[in-house]
This record gives structure tokens, C-alpha cells and sequence, in this order.
């Protein structure tokens, strides 16, 4: 096994070569980076921290986990409406990192960007005795005063999400040896998420509400600070996530609240419903309208007979 590079061979070898498309990174050799943008322009930023054991597998492929790592990050973007701009990228190996690992990292990173045009601005390296961490900042921009929020969202607004729900938790339990799904979607859905960058910009002074999946669809939908009414047949399922819940009725709770989705949960005036059709054919991300908002604070999930469903799970928390 060769010797791990060290934090500036490292820089010089491997990452520098993922800032090259930012002038403003000066090859990783400054203390900074700059950046500018227009003055119309407003620039969003989001982070996100990523742990071995908690977020992902130690033992999962570097490439997936870069994949992952920056398609969390891109997913908050694309629910604000940004267009990913750069990053910065943090990282702390443990003692056991080796060269093929990082390397295989960085062409995760690689892939990632040349697939969502966003370039690595800065970051840096440690050592740490704990497990594999890493954080990743993201930088995006839009038009000044157009950036999509979470709040905002008034009494008979349809409520909307992209693709398809529950893939990423089920696909954790199949990681986890706890599910089966011989055809490897599932599995691929949790470990590289797609963001949904190019609806997100779609939707911009049309949502009046809008944020990313990441803890479960009724665990993020009480972010809205609203109420609403879902309806259980309306919300969309992939046919690998039918064909579990068919035989696992319970499995229904994972795919409402079991988090990992990151695609787009955003509301609409009534009056905008027929755009849809047309902006899902254009970002070329299915639209399920699943709801309605109400003027109660409460949300209730009815069900194909009419009946509301009595429990409701909570979404995934850290603490």
C-alpha cells in the first residue's frame, strides 16, 4: 500500500484540479478565494455535514459518498432556485485513508461537477482520531428578491412534489440487509440522490412555497408552517416501493417519513396547475400534485377509502 499523500500533495494532486473552472480559487495556492456577481444578482449559500455511520456506510464506495455529499448540497439550492455556482469542501480522514480512496473521492466530486456546472473554490484537510467526516458548502446564485422560501404558501394552494417518494429510505433498509430489491434501483436512489436543480430554477415566481425532501415528506412538510390535506393515493411511488409496500403494508411509514428523498416539495396558486405539465416535460422530473393546503394548522393524510389516517410518524431527527 503506498504512503497517503500528504494535506498539500493532496491539494496540489487531486483537488486543484476540481477548481480549475473557478479563476477565483487561484489553484487551491491562496489563503481565500474570490468570487463576484452581478449586482442583480443575490448569492445563496447552504452547508451540509456528512459522518461515517451516520450519514453513510464507512464501507461504501468514495465515488458514491462524493455523489451523495454534494447532491445534499445541490439539492438546497435547487429548493431555493439557485444555480450552483461553486462549493468549498472540509475534510477529516481517519488514520486508515488511503491514496485509492481520496482518489476515488475526487472523481465523485469530478462527475458531480461537470454534470451541474459547479466548480470546488476551497476547503480544507485534517486528520481526525473520529470517524470519516465531511462538510461541504455551497454556493449558488439568483435574480435579486427571487429566491424561492419555504414560507409563503396560502389556503388552497395545491401541494406538489417532484419524482418519486420513499426510494432513499427504502433503499437504506436494502443497505442495510433489511429489504430486498434484486433490481438495484432502490439502493441506487439512496446512495445518488438526483437534485433537482433545473425545476427548482423553473419554479421561480410560480411556488409559493418550496423546499427539499431530505427528512421525510410529512416530517418536512410541517416546515411550510402550515396545514394541509394529502392524499395517500396521490403521492407517487416508483414500482420497486409498490412492490415492497404490497408486500409490507408497515413499509408505508418508511416511504412517508423515512427521509433521503431530496426531491422538491412546493406549492402552487390553483390558477398555475396547467403550467405544470409543461415544466415537468422541459426539467424532465415527474409532478405529483398529492394535497391541498388548508386554513388549519394541522395535516391530515386521507386515505383511498376516505378515512384520515389516525398516526402520522414523525421525520427523521438528529437530536
Amino acid at each position: 500500500m503506498s504512503k497517503t499523500l500528504g494535506e498539500f500533495e493532496q491539494i496540489a494532486q487531486l483537488m486543484a484540479p476540481l477548481a480549475e473552472k473557478a479563476k477565483g480559487a487561484f489553484a487551491l495556492k491562496d489563503d481565500g478565494a474570490v468570487f463576484s456577481h452581478r449586482i442583480d444578482q443575490e448569492i445563496v449559500v447552504t452547508t451540509d455535514t456528512l459522518i461515517a455511520g451516520v450519514h453513510f456506510f464507512a464501507t461504501d464506495d468514495p465515488f458514491d459518498i462524493a455523489v451523495k455529499l454534494l447532491a445534499v448540497n445541490l439539492s438546497d439550492l435547487a429548493a431555493m432556485g439557485a444555480c450552483p455556482l461553486h462549493y468549498t469542501l472540509n475534510a477529516s480522514y481517519p488514520q486508515n485513508i488511503t491514496n485509492d480512496w481520496i482518489s476515488t473521492f475526487a472523481k465523485g466530486l469530478a462527475h458531480m461537477q461537470e454534470r451541474f456546472g459547479i466548480s470546488l473554490l476551497g476547503g480544507d484537510t485534517t486528520k481526525t482520531p473520529g470517524p470519516l467526516t465531511l462538510s461541504l458548502s455551497a454556493f449558488g446564485l439568483v435574480k435579486k428578491s427571487t429566491a424561492l422560501r419555504r414560507n409563503g404558501a396560502g389556503e388552497g394552494d395545491l401541494i406538489c412534489v417532484s419524482g418519486t417518494i420513499g426510494d432513499g429510505a427504502l433503499g437504506l433498509k436494502v443497505a442495510k440487509g433489511d429489504l430486498e430489491d434484486t433490481s438495484g434501483y432502490l439502493l441506487s436512489r439512496y446512495l445518488r440522490p438526483s437534485p433537482r436543480i433545473a425545476l427548482g430554477q423553473s419554479l421561480i415566481g410560480l411556488a409559493t412555497a418550496c423546499m427539499d425532501i431530505s427528512d421525510g415528506l410529512l416530517g418536512d412538510f410541517n416546515h411550510l408552517g402550515c396545514g394541509g390535506i394529502i392524499h395517500m393515493d396521490k403521492i407517487p411511488l416508483s414500482a420497486q416501493a409498490r412492490q415492497i409496500l404490497d408486500k409490507d403494508s408497515e413499509q408505508i411509514f418508511t416511504i412517508l417519513n423515512g427521509g433521503d428523498d431530496y426531491e422538491l416539495l412546493f406549492c402552487i396558486d390553483e390558477k398555475s396547475r396547467p403550467v405544470l405539465e409543461d415544466i415537468a416535460h422541459a426539467c424532465e422530473t415527474d409532478i405529483a400534485v398529492i394535497g391541498r393546503i388548508t386554513k388549519d394548522s394541522d395535516l391530515s393524510l386521507l386515505q383511498p377509502d376516505g378515512t384520515t389516517m389516525s398516526t402520522i410518524p414523525s421525520g427523521y431527527r438528529h437530536f
